[in-house]
């Protein structure tokens, strides 16, 4: 068994490389557009930041971000659920 998972391909350095760079082309590929069925109403954000009491030189930031978004695909669903 352990003769057969050492003469598979891409069970070395080699392969772990490969899949890093399958990986990485992968991840270029991909659309990371927002769908276009979709529609962002409302989108608030805020942005609070204080320094600490004991070391000014460091600085903590909250950012909080509000949004309201509305799906145009599930007419369907959406008519039915008001029906009941």
């Amino acid at each position: 068994m352990a003769d057969q998972k050492q003469s598979l391909p891409g069970n070395g350095f080699l392969g772990w490389l490969g899949r890093q760079f399958g990986y990485v082309s992968k991840a270029v590929k991909t659309d990371v557009s927002p769908p276009a069925d979709s529609k962002t109403v409302y989108r608030d954000c805020k942005i609070e930041e204080q320094s600490l009491p004991h070391d000014p030189n460091v600085k903590l930031r909250r950012t909080v971000i509000d949004e309201v978004i509305v799906e145009n695909n599930n007419h369907r669903d959406t008519e039915t659920q008001r029906k009941d």
